[in-house]
């Protein structure tokens, strides 16, 4: 699967803050907000978008789990609250929390899984998940975190295997405004994942690279957060 290709406003965001992306977590401070809808993808990559549910959003909701990962963008505008049991804020809050794959707990992560796959499925190298989050302050300048665990869900099961993960760690220019976020996550060697499998997202906040409880933002226009597979 070939290599994706950012925005050229993403990239020049990105090299003025002076982005290290890697295979462990990275640092930079966000300072547009633009909508990353005009993006364009090299042939080949696969992109799953994140929903909730219903998609398109209909209204507010309680903090959903399992949501669905499609190749279908949202068209809906407006973004609403998706977890009123959570907070009273527009997008989805993820408390500061001791990040682990098998975290439970609502309000504390966030789950999304693809179909299940019709063949089986190769990843190697880089994935990147680009989420558009926020950090849950009232003021700029606050370092913010999210982990991503990218695995392999096998719904005849239930059962799960971590596939990999990845870190991204920076400084948000403004509290509760949206920026787009890559986060990297490493493939070591390959990994083959089996036909009738689905791959899941799950995001968390962790405690000790994030001084804010977290909060994204998916399933608009404005906000098409998704997971990206080379």
């Amino acid at each position: 699967m070939s290599r994706s290709r950012l925005r050229p406003l993403l990239v020049a965001a990105l090299v003025a803050a002076n982005l290290v992306v890697g295979s462990g977590s990275s640092l930079a401070t966000f300072t547009s907000t633009k909508s990353s809808s005009g993006s364009t993808f090299a042939t080949g990559t696969w992109v799953y978008y994140l929903h909730n549910n219903p998609t398109p959003p209909t209204g507010i909701t309680a903090a959903l789990f399992n949501l669905t990962a499609t190749t279908t963008a949202s068209t809906r505008a407006t973004l609403y609250n998706y977890d009123t049991d959570c907070d009273n804020r527009t997008g989805r809050l993820l408390k500061r929390v001791t990040p682990t794959p098998g975290q439970a707990t609502t309000c504390n992560y966030a789950n999304w899984r693809t179909p299940a796959l019709g063949a089986a499925l190769t990843l190697t190298g880089t994935v990147r998940t680009d989420v558009w989050s926020a950090t849950n302050a009232g003021n700029g300048g606050q370092t913010g975190s999210l982990i991503a665990y990218l695995r392999d869900y096998n719904p005849a099961t239930g059962t799960y295997f971590e596939v990999a993960s990845g870190t991204y760690t920076g400084t948000y220019a403004a509290g509760r405004t949206f920026y787009e976020l890559p986060i990297p996550i490493a493939i070591t060697g390959s990994y083959l994942l089996a036909a009738g499998h689905q791959l899941e997202l799950k995001l968390e906040a962790p405690t000790a690279t994030t001084q804010n409880d977290m909060m994204v933002a998916y399933d608009t226009t404005a906000y098409p957060s998704a997971l990206r597979l080379r």
